[in-house]
């Protein structure tokens, strides 16, 4: 299913008009078959890039945009910082963020604006000044629902006490199936963040948002292999002694992150 992301309607309910029931919980099937899509080849497909291509232009409310603190610097120096990556192509960004350390750090030492430390649970229509009467096309949850103690709860908040700001959501997620993280069990090894709480699937996410009352209009996976042949290997190899970024990859059927984009309630 090839991908768009140069049109202003990006996404179809009609892929998930079958199986709405089972996300909604009304019917329960002990074993579904849930489509699903790679995003098409000629779309960047590393997260950064994807995302950075997916909301040019847009105005954003980018939720958790600061990063760990001992990865901001090498992830900025390297161009793989998310923030700073939607800075220079959306039209604006307000990051929100816990990390009261790094959101400093990065307002010091980078001169990064409208970005601020907030808690989401603790802010509502009536309270948040973030936004500053500003609308914006998407807020994204960018790696960060799978950290979360609760993320129903803080679904379920931020689409019924703060969907007014936004048009849809836009969520990624470790995908509990990659092909990295089925090489690793067969090796009897979960390779995990410490801080993660949960790992999520392209359906787990559908219904977790969707009980979250959102309405999700597509999912599909992103991320690339490089299991390649013996000649893309060298190529790979010899591009990375000489300096360059360029490298052959092939499109994996099972990609690293799992891409959600869903409407609030009342916006469909």
């Amino acid at each position: 299913m090839k991908y768009d992301i140069t049109g202003p309607h990006l996404v179809q309910g009609s892929h998930f008009d079958g199986i709405r029931p089972f996300l909604a919980g009304e019917t329960i099937d002990s074993n579904l078959s849930f489509p699903i899509a790679h995003v098409d080849v000629q779309t960047p497909t590393d997260r950064v890039s994807f995302l950075g291509s997916f909301l040019e232009n847009k105005t954003v409310l980018h939720i958790g945009c600061a990063d760990h603190m001992d990865v901001i610097d090498a992830k900025i120096a390297a161009g793989k910082h998310l923030h700073c990556a939607l800075i220079k192509r959306s039209n604006h960004v307000t990051g929100l963020d816990l990390n009261a350390k790094a959101i400093k750090h990065l307002q010091g030492k980078y001169d990064i604006s409208d970005i601020h430390v907030c808690d989401i649970l603790e802010v509502d229509r009536e309270t948040e000044t973030f936004s500053e009467g500003r609308h914006y096309d998407y807020a994204l949850l960018a790696e960060i629902v799978e950290h979360l103690d609760n993320p129903g709860q803080f679904l379920t908040h931020l689409n019924e006490s703060l969907g007014h700001l936004y048009d849809r959501i836009v969520i990624t997620v470790p995908n509990a199936f990659s092909s990295v993280a089925r090489r690793a069990w067969r090796n009897g090894i979960e390779n995990i963040n410490s801080d993660h709480r949960f790992w999520f699937s392209p359906y787990t996410i559908a219904r977790l948002t969707t009980a979250a009352g959102f309405n999700v209009e597509k999912v599909h996976m992103i991320g690339e292999e490089q299991r390649m042949d013996l000649l893309s290997r060298a190529y790979n190899k010899f591009m990375a002694i000489i300096g360059s970024q360029k490298r052959r990859r092939m499109p994996s059927r099972h990609g690293t992150s799992v891409v959600l984009i869903a409407s609030p309630q009342n916006k469909t």
